[in-house]
This record gives structure tokens, sequence and C-alpha cells, in this order.
């Protein structure tokens, strides 16, 4: 027997009525955000965060919540150290490496890269390391950092923005054709409850407007030859009618523009008659 629709009001205190909360479940997959800091008295901190994802790519910038850490009773490291020190890093997460992310996951005062048996990779802009077994890193400034409260000690959720201002992208993940491998590095994502899934199925679907030829999906331009943008603008999307309509009004100003020229014309030409 199927169960009911279910529709409650978490503003108004409702519960679900389900044995777990299912709100995290419903919003997924979730890339994590590895994150590796260092503190401004020097250790190295490495922790994943679920609740991450890009903000804007022109600039790149990126974004990880941490929330209340119920055994400090103060936010993440991460998120003291980001903002104490202006930096961090995020790893990319895959299959191959999720054990590593699960145990960095463990709240210690100690560093979590060899706890975790991944490698430290030194970063070139910042100065938190980098985990060398990810297939793609980004070295990032701390843009701000915003906080949320909650409804509970646990809610409190610091929002931690960050300008990624250097890429490390391993050779071996690039295919013939200048992309990114996305079945090879297979990303790992978090779902909801203790599951997990990784990326092994991808498949293509362009927006309408997008050129036979494009492979970037990015509208706003890409870094050779021409921009997508200018590939979109150059392609007239209007309806016929739309385009008789600008036509005309196109004529009409034409129109009207040689009426006033001309007009402005016969003008200066009586001046100068009446001065001679």
């Amino acid at each position: 027997m199927a169960h009911p629709d279910i529709f409650y009001e978490p503003a108004k205190g409702e519960k679900s009525g389900l044995p777990h909360d299912p709100f995290k479940s419903f919003v997924i997959p979730r890339p994590i955000g590895w994150i590796s800091t260092t503190s401004k008295d020097g250790l190295d901190n490495l922790g994943p965060y679920s609740q991450f994802n890009n903000v804007s790519f022109d600039p790149p910038t990126i974004m990880f919540i941490g929330h209340q850490s119920v055994y400090k009773r103060r936010s993440k490291d991460s998120v003291v150290n980001a903002k104490e020190t202006g930096e961090f890093v995020w790893n990319m997460a895959t299959y191959d490496t999720r054990e590593a992310v699960n145990a960095s996951a463990l709240e210690t005062w100690d560093d979590e890269f060899p706890i975790s048996g991944v490698s430290k990779a030194p970063s070139r802009v910042v100065k938190p390391p980098r985990v060398a077994e990810s297939p793609v890193t980004f070295e990032c400034k701390t843009h701000s950092v915003i906080r949320i409260q909650g409804d509970s000690l646990v809610g409190h959720s610091d929002i931690v923005i960050g300008r990624v201002v250097a890429i490390h992208v391993k050779g071996e993940y690039i295919t013939p054709d200048g992309l990114f491998d996305v079945l090879k590095a297979a990303p790992l994502a978090r779902l909801g409850y203790h599951q997990y899934t990784a990326i092994t199925h991808v498949f293509d679907m362009k927006m309408p407007f997008m050129p036979d030829d494009d492979v970037s999906g990015n509208i706003l331009g890409g870094e050779t030859g021409d921009s997508d943008a200018t590939l979109y603008k150059t392609r007239d999307h209007r309806s016929e009618d739309e385009r008789r309509l600008e036509e005309r009004e196109r004529n009409a100003k034409s129109g009207a523009q040689g009426r006033i020229e001309g007009t402005e014309e016969a003008a200066a030409e009586e001046f100068r008659t009446a001065r001679v």
C-alpha cells in the first residue's frame, strides 16, 4: 500500500511524520565540499561539507556551509580557519577517495590528513595544503562569512564564500578533445541519511538556442575562439511577426529622421538665401 502524500510547514514547527527528517534527502545530489584549511597557529585541517556549490563562474566563486560543532560548541574548524586566515582549498571528492572523505569527517583537534590517509600537496597561492589524490583542487581566498541563525544549536550555519584564485587539474583527467573526464573522476555526491552516490552515467542535452558545435554549455563565453555569447547573439530567435514589426519600426524611424534632416537643410538654405 502506497504511503499517503505528505504536506507539512517547517516554519510552523510541523514535522513530516516520517521516522527521519527527509529535508536533506530531497535536495540531491549535493557535491561535497572537501575543504582543507590551516589555522592561524599553523595546524592543517581537512573536512567534508555536504552543503557546497559554486556561486558564480565570472569570477569563479564557491561556497560551503558549516553547521555549529556540537563537539566543540562553536563554528566548525574549517569555518574558523577560513575566516581568521582568509584562505581555504576545495578538493574534489571522488569514489576512490570516499573512505578518506568519510574519515576526515571526524571532529578532532588534530590534523585530519594523516587520519584520513591522504597526502598533502602544496598550494601555490594560498597556505593550506591540497589533497594530492584529488583530480581537481581550487585555491580560494575568503570573500565573506554569513551566519544563519538556526532553531537549535546545531542549526546555526555559517556560509563561507570564497573567490577561486588558482585551479589545479591533473592531466590524466583531460580527454583528447580537452574536456574534463567526469566518468573517470567519478565525483562523489551526498544524498540523504547515510547515502552517497558517484557519477557513473552522463548524457548530453543542449538548450534550444545552443549552436550545434557547442560543447561547453557556457553561454557567457569560452576561453578560445568566438564566445558562446557572440554565437547566441547572432542567432535570430524572434518570430516572423516580431521581425516584421521591428523592420517597420526601423523604416519608420529612418523615414522620420530623413524628414527631419530635410527640414533642417531647407531651413539652412532659406537662412543663407535671406542673408544674401
